[in-house]
């Protein structure tokens, strides 16, 4: 009975020690800050996932939305309204007039690279019914002249009936497939004789989405513990000379941000270094648009090729920066304008061997400290930056113009001609 009683103590004993512990454990700061840092950082990721979700999609629709507008913008000046009217069966599809319109759609989705392209209309016993399907007749998928519309999207086609644009707005689940669905009215005058179906395909986006909603606990799980367990490095990393490396450093590029631009000219104009010091502004045309059409992915080759022909070129004339999203400074002690021109020069050279596909340039614009009219060497800078910008803007004046000469979708052809890329 002693002996068991004396078991018995020291149990009660562990039990005491060990609630005091868990007690002094979750006074100690680097416990309480590591946790915080979880909770922060699950919150944030979470908030910051569901952002950049949401703007992804919405830039992906906005630019279907465009793309959709611009179809159905170049079907509509060539639709032959009399012929459409008159199409109503199997056997039409054997007529002159039917198969030009064939061609003509067909065409049209080779260069988009759309889904589906098809015109329907509503017969007089009130069903939808195809009219023109750009598929090749010997598809399974084709559709003939008065074959019924499937009924599922019987709703979004009598909106467009009703005169609605029916642009993308999220991903369907079909018998088909994913899509992107829109619907136009076909105008005759002012009546509305049929509908223009365009379909994107979705099924790689709509993996995507679910797939990232499946990781997303574990990724927050995860990235949570791990700033948890590196919070107590913080205020060392901080410190560490490296990590003020880092902050200086753009990794897209490898080249300084725009951090470390700023610094680099206080320091310069603390230690009177202005003399001579010269600046070319770098901006890249049209990024927005590849963006845009191509992917962000694409983008980030672009930008990259800008840097590579700098880093490529050597560093002896002068240090460039990325100060922005597209933008570039370049800042060069003991510059003429001789040395800028010759150094612009070699870049656009070196920059056209790294381009990946025809039509990437870049704007620059130049200046160099003058003392009678700069107040300081960011005064300068911003010089460069407006010569930049009066180029820049004529290179988008001047496709502007060549757009309005040649129209959209016939410079795409023609561009498909040559072998080159093209945006619709």
């Amino acid at each position: 009975m002693q002996g068991i009683r004396a078991v018995s103590l020291r149990i009660t004993f562990s039990e005491g020690e060990w609630s005091y512990m868990k007690s002094e454990l979750w006074r100690r700061v680097d416990v309480q800050v590591s946790l915080f840092t979880a909770v922060i950082v699950a919150i944030l990721s979470y908030s910051i996932f569901m952002v950049q979700y949401k703007i992804t999609y919405n830039d992906m629709l906005r630019s279907l939305n465009d793309q959709a507008e611009h179809i159905y913008s170049y079907i509509g000046e060539r639709m032959d309204t009399d012929t459409f009217k008159h199409i109503s069966g199997p056997g039409d599809v054997q007529k002159e007039d039917y198969q030009k319109m064939h061609d003509r759609f067909q065409r049209v989705k080779e260069i988009t690279g759309v889904m589906y392209l098809y015109t329907a209309k509503m017969n007089d016993a009130g069903e939808f019914v195809y009219v023109v399907d750009c598929l090749d007749p010997v598809d399974a998928d084709f559709r003939y002249p008065g074959d019924p519309i499937e009924r599922e999207i019987y709703p979004d086609m009598q909106r467009a009936l009703n005169g609605e644009r029916v642009l993308p707005d999220k991903i369907k689940k079909t018998d088909w497939g994913k899509i992107f669905i829109t619907y136009l009215p076909i105008y005759e005058g002012e009546e509305i004789i049929g509908v223009v179906g365009i379909e994107f395909r979705a099924d790689h986006q709509y993996q995507v989405y679910q797939n990232l909603r499946r990781v997303l606990p574990v990724f927050i799980l995860l990235f949570s513990l791990a700033a948890s367990l590196v919070s107590r490095y913080l205020f060392r990393r901080i410190s560490n000379p490296f990590y003020r490396d880092m902050s200086n450093m753009d990794y897209l590029t490898r080249l300084k941000n725009r951090n470390a631009y700023q610094l680099d000219m206080k320091n310069r104009i603390a230690a009177k270094k202005e003399k001579d010091t010269g600046f070319i502004l770098i901006d890249l045309n049209s990024l927005k648009h590849i963006n845009d059409t191509m992917g962000h992915e694409t983008g980030d080759r672009y930008i990259t090729c800008i840097s590579q022909a700098y880093l490529n070129m050597g560093q002896e004339d002068g240090i460039m920066y990325r100060i922005g999203g597209d933008e570039f400074a370049v800042v060069m002690p003991g510059a003429s304008e001789e040395k800028i021109r010759s150094f612009a020069g070699r870049l656009e050279a070196e920059f056209e061997k790294l381009a990946f596909m025809p039509g990437l340039t870049f704007a620059w614009g130049a200046a160099i400290y003058d003392p009678d009219t700069d107040n300081d060497l960011f005064s300068t800078c911003r010089r460069a930056d407006k010569n930049m910008y009066m180029k820049k803007q004529k290179f988008y004046e001047d496709r502007m113009k060549r757009e309005d000469e040649d129209g959209i979708v016939g410079q795409a052809v023609k561009e498909r001609a040559k072998g080159q890329w093209f945006f619709v």
